[in-house]
């Protein structure tokens, strides 16, 4: 399987059973919702949603510049950099 032919629906999967395989290793809790199936629907798309994103930024050229930082929130105090989304 190749950066090219994952879903994004796929890879949230897999990162969310990563996250819950490697929680202990880190000193944090596993999730309430273990499962990816017994994530609320509002987090399951959420994760969807920002592998979509994260596919399309590695599909990109350069790396940076992709779709999160279309995203980027305007540093209204006075500085001239942006805060990144995130990702």
């Amino acid at each position: 399987m190749s950066v090219g032919t994952v879903t994004p629906e796929r890879l949230a999967m897999l990162l969310h059973h990563c996250r819950e395989v490697l929680a202990p290793d880190f000193g944090l809790r596993r999730s309430a919702c273990p499962e990816w199936e017994d994530l609320p629907q509002q987090e399951r798309s959420r994760m969807i949603a920002a592998m979509r994103l994260a596919l399309l930024d590695l599909g990109s050229e350069p790396l940076y510049g992709g779709p999160c930082e279309m995203l980027a929130v305007p540093d209204f105090t006075g500085g001239s950099e942006g805060k990144e989304c995130g990702c």
